[in-house]
């Protein structure tokens, strides 16, 4: 189950999106896993730009229980305060990030697969972030990527296909 639906408008590979022309060259904004960011650390995540835009549901893309609710993970320009879920999934735990607030869920909630948990704020991406079974908590990290980080770009491309 995809967390939205639709293709991407913009490809969250390295190369696609490097290549696609959207960023220029050197950005500090692209959407893959490992990008480079201000001061030196990496995008932990890959950032998925559904068609629907702002306002599309994200959904949940298997059964899992609510750790963590995070509800000012980012803040946009414009003063739109975007919310976080950490869920565990079983064989991995994902953050859905940059939904809008409040956030739809609560700790300790259940959700099934394709159950609306959020939708795309006003940054018309979903950051999306895998863990490591057993992760509790995300941290606010800015400095290295955190050890039980996992790469979500091959589960994402399968599951979007």
């Amino acid at each position: 189950m995809a967390p939205v639906e639709g293709s991407a408008i913009y490809p969250f590979t390295r190369d696609g999106s490097v290549g696609c022309g959207h960023w220029s060259s050197g950005s500090t904004d692209y959407p893959y896993f490992g990008a480079p960011r201000e001061n030196g650390r990496l995008h932990g995540a890959i950032d998925i730009y559904p068609p629907g835009g702002k306002g599309t549901p994200v959904k949940a893309i298997k059964d899992g229980t609510v750790l963590q609710v995070i509800p000012a993970f980012y803040t946009r320009a414009d003063g739109e305060v975007c919310c976080g879920i950490l869920i565990d999934h079983g064989d991995f735990v994902a953050f859905y990030g940059e939904m809008m607030s409040p956030a739809l869920l609560a700790v300790g909630q259940t959700v099934k697969a394709g159950q609306q948990i959020g939708a795309v704020s006003g940054t018309v991406q979903l950051h999306f972030e895998m863990y490591t079974p057993g992760t509790r908590a995300r941290g606010n990290w800015y400095g290295p990527q955190p050890s039980n980080l996992e790469d979500p770009t091959q589960y994402m491309l399968d599951l979007m296909k």
